[in-house]
């Protein structure tokens, strides 16, 4: 899992997942819809303990309650986490401002003053961040997950859905058959004629964002939702996600079984080895709690599409390698209705079940999914519950390893307990195992007064 580092270098992970995102968030017209977006990607800050082992210094955005005990019951003796006190969305420029969190880092460089610095995203924040360490500090920097600063536009582009479908259609050879039906657009007007082309052969389409993440501002049109051109105009020209920007519009696939699996793999440099894949995930739909979670098991490797998703996505790995790019990025797919899989976009960074995995493979061992399956959620409601300690009565029997039992629940995220959110991981034997037990643990916390 940490074969790319070196290693006796001290590794510090930066989870900038707001200041990745900041730019694309800034465009919601209301200032609490804007500050809930950003606060809810400040709070998955919390999941970077369970990034790359131990031991590591974690830099995250607000404190995390349940650090102290995650360590101790998990076995991260190692793993020292430190916040700002004034936080903003960006993590390594309020690293730059802070000299009490500028001196944690240079103290734990050592003597060799030098550090691996790993972030969420490669960012041009990031790299100011490295600049000051290097310059002012006299620091060697290694950057062992990030592509070079001039090749950074290429991590900024193949994470547009426009550039994406670009490389992606050239790359891979049966890309006609992998992408769904499709057009990028250079504006809003464009993109209505296209949704209304779609009506007009009687499918739905999918109005994407060429930025972004989690679906945000993206805009589902059926036939006979519209009557005309002029009227998806009208309802495409609020929504301030699109932007002044490229727009794709795309065929919305038929999945009743809601199977979006995604593939990450791992980037080094150029001449440094090559790529692999890290882990397969599925999206998994929670009834209960109405959400998504991250289900990791072997069943999706047994799945009929997983050679064809496979080999794709080490051909895109190849062909971005050489382009330059280094570090983690992960494939979404969609499996229709008939077995099909399509590919529809890449996030070029660390990924929503990074950590599942990451901590799995460290914690269960490297072949965990012989016996375990892992599913993960990180925004539940905790109802009226706001602190941590009030959290651990409620669920305490319930942490892995539950009495007598080889399943339980690893919480991931405390630092959202204000919001009214938590996160955690569910492992068990089986599917069904692991869905049951967040079953269980919704419960008890709708139980307790939610």
């Amino acid at each position: 899992m940490r074969s790319h580092l070196i290693q006796n270098v001290p590794v510090v992970a930066i989870c900038n997942i707001s200041e990745t995102f900041y730019d694309f968030l800034s465009r919601a017209p209301e200032a609490t819809l804007r500050a809930d977006l950003i606060h809810g990607e400040q709070y998955r800050c919390d999941r970077t303990l369970m990034w790359l082992g131990d031991p590591k210094l974690v830099f995250a955005t607000y404190p995390i309650p349940h650090a102290e005990d995650f360590c101790r019951r998990y076995g991260y003796p190692g793993t020292q986490y430190i916040a700002p006190s004034t936080p903003s969305p960006f993590l390594s420029l309020d690293i730059m401002r802070e000299p009490r969190l500028l001196a944690q880092l240079v103290k734990y460089a050592g003597a060799e003053r030098s550090v691996q610095l790993i972030p969420y995203a490669t960012t041009p924040q990031f790299f100011q961040l490295v600049d000051h360490l290097q310059t002012d500090y006299n620091l060697t920097v290694l950057l062992p997950e990030s592509p070079s600063r001039d090749d950074l536009w290429l991590r900024d582009y193949i994470d547009t859905k426009a550039g994406f479908r670009l490389l992606v259609s050239r790359w891979l050879p049966n890309a006609d058959q992998l992408l769904p039906e499709g057009v990028v657009c250079p504006d809003r007007q464009q993109a209505a004629a296209v949704a209304h082309w779609f009506s007009l052969n009687r499918q739905d389409c999918l109005v994407k964002a060429d930025r972004g993440e989690d679906s945000i501002g993206h805009f589902v049109i059926r036939p006979g939702d519209f009557a005309s051109v002029i009227a998806i105009h009208e309802a495409l020209k609020p929504n301030p996600f699109l932007g002044d920007e490229w727009i794709t519009v795309e065929q919305l696939l038929p999945s009743s079984a809601l199977l979006s699996p995604s593939l990450e793999l791992f980037v080094p440099r150029h001449g440094s080895g090559e790529p692999t894949i890290t882990y397969l995930c599925g999206q998994h739909f929670l009834e209960f709690a109405g959400a998504h979670g991250i289900w990791v098991s072997r069943e999706l490797y047994e799945a009929a599409w997983y050679p064809t998703l496979a080999e794709s996505g080490l051909q895109i790995a190849a062909r971005l390698q050489e382009m330059g790019y280094v570090g983690h990025f992960d494939i979404d797919t969609i499996v229709d209705d008939e077995g099909r899989l399509f590919i529809v976009e890449i996030n070029a960074r660390r990924t929503g079940g990074t950590h599942v995995h990451e901590f799995a493979h460290y914690f269960l061992g490297p072949d965990y999914l012989d016996n375990f399956v892992l599913l993960g959620n990180d925004s539940i409601d905790s109802g009226h519950i706001v602190e941590y300690n009030e959290l651990m009565q409620v669920i305490g029997d319930l942490l892995y390893p539950m009495p007598g039992q080889n399943r339980g629940v690893v919480i991931t995220v405390t630092s959202a307990l204000e919001a009214h959110e938590f996160g955690c991981i569910a492992i068990a034997e089986s599917t069904e195992q692991a869905s049951a037990l967040h079953h269980t643990l919704a419960e008890r916390i709708h139980n307790a007064g939610g």
